[in-house]
């Protein structure tokens, strides 16, 4: 197929959650079709790319038919967010809005003829749906609105107002692309309750997550023992200037680091993530706690790490973050929003705590018992070989953009066989 790929943020590199998804659906679909992309390339100061992201970029071009990368000014994305939502608009459209990338992907459609056209992101669906094509999917992971109703019940005025506009107005929209769209993604079955129109929820389908982390041929079994270090390093991964990261990282510094740390005085505490925010930078204080800042690989971090831990009071979809922990062979210790939102059993794949003391304890627990350290990390990564194969959600996603495929998917919610016209392979006319 002639597939068209709209994102928001390039995966150039790919260091976030969203971005590792993106890049590993890039490059089955790539190896697969002809794949056209097109998005945002984040920059720098003064709008410099890094040497990282060129050389990204340069791999992303080598396995696609063309890619329009548009750079990405953020305080130029933010003042044009604000107006947007000021003017009765949505930030999230607004603050990706683009008149070089609508004009370059419109003279693509005219040129090309695609067959289909995969947006990731709600920012995308106004783009995805001005072009021709047989097949329309949007790939939404989350849903953006109830991370902005999230977001807005903790914050102050004036961002509360702001927060809750958003959210408001996002809601409005996504409804509308739901409808519009032959099919839309969601990443776990949490999110796709959330649509409780019939309608539009027999449109939503469950694509779980796919990065290159989660490449189950490279771990074929579990072991009898994880190696984990001895020495007590507990880790945070993400992308820290990520607003829900940032919240939950203060929480875990005020409220949980103190216990902890009170306990066991020769713990550290690492975060490990692109460009941490000036109050997270604050928290390095040179002894236990070390904020790394942007890391060429995450992996050599990760194996130091005792305990991973995902202190995510904000937390919609599945974090890629965690999925990642687990597949090192790391036990983790969440909020029960993340636990929700990966589908995992408390207290086996991984521990949980809601509460400042919960999580300490949770976190002291795996720094003291090697055996449960041991059974946590066993248990987590045969969760994520057992029930997150990257390579069933690729090729649903795959179908999903296939004509019928939605057919096919619906025919499986339902627990019968489809037909043989509605299976991808074997389209009968």
């Amino acid at each position: 197929m002639k597939l068209l790929y709209l994102i928001h943020r390039l995966p150039c590199p790919a260091d976030g959650g969203a971005k590792l998804r993106a890049a590993a659906q890039v490059r089955y679909l790539a190896q697969r079709h002809d794949v056209w992309c097109a998005g945002f390339l984040e920059t720098g100061f003064l709008g410099r790319t890094s040497e990282e992201a060129r050389r990204s970029l340069a791999a992303l071009r080598s396995m696609c038919r063309d890619v329009v990368a548009v750079p990405l000014h953020e305080s130029v994305a933010q003042a044009r967010a604000l107006t947007g939502l000021l003017a009765g608009g949505t930030a999230t459209e607004n603050y990706f809005a683009s008149g070089v990338l609508r004009r370059r992907v419109l003279r693509w459609a005219e040129q090309v003829g695609f067959d289909a056209v995969l947006a990731f992101s709600s920012s995308m669906a106004p783009l995805a749906l001005e072009v021709p094509a047989s097949r329309r999917v949007l790939n939404l992971d989350d849903l953006d609105s109830r991370k902005w109703a999230e977001s807005a019940a903790g914050a102050a005025w004036p961002m509360s107002w702001v927060y809750r506009t958003e959210a408001r107005r996002l809601d409005g929209r996504e409804r509308r692309w739901l409808d519009s769209f032959d099919a839309s993604v969601l990443i776990s079955e949490r999110e796709a309750s959330l649509v409780e129109d019939e309608h539009l929820r027999q449109k939503v389908h469950v694509v779980g997550p796919s990065t290159p982390a989660l490449v189950a041929a490279d771990l074929p079994t579990v072991p009898q023992r994880v190696n984990l270090p001895r020495e007590p390093v507990v880790g945070f991964v993400g992308a820290m200037d990520y607003g829900p990261n940032v919240d939950g990282a203060c929480w875990f510094a005020e409220k949980v680091w103190p216990l902890i740390a009170g306990s066991r005085r020769e713990a550290s505490w690492w975060l490990v993530g692109r460009s941490p925010a000036r109050v997270l930078r604050r928290l390095d204080n040179g002894t236990n706690i070390r904020v790394t800042g942007t890391v060429a690989e995450v992996e050599p971090y990760l194996e130091r790490m005792r305990v991973c831990v995902a202190p995510l009071r904000i937390a919609r979809g599945a974090q890629i973050k965690v999925l990642m922990a687990m597949t090192a062979g790391r036990p983790c210790v969440v909020t029960p929003g993340v636990a929700e939102g990966l589908g995992t059993r408390p207290g086996r794949e991984l521990l949980v705590g809601g509460s400042p003391a919960e999580f300490a304890e949770a976190v002291l627990r795996l720094l003291n018992d090697e055996g449960l350290a041991q059974d946590v990390a066993r248990a987590g990564l045969a969760f994520v070989l057992e029930r997150l194969r990257p390579d069933a959600s690729l090729l649903r996603l795959e179908r999903l953009l296939t004509p019928g495929g939605e057919r096919e998917s619906a025919c499986a919610r339902a627990g019968v066989t489809a037909p043989p016209c509605c299976q991808t392979g074997s389209l009968q006319t």
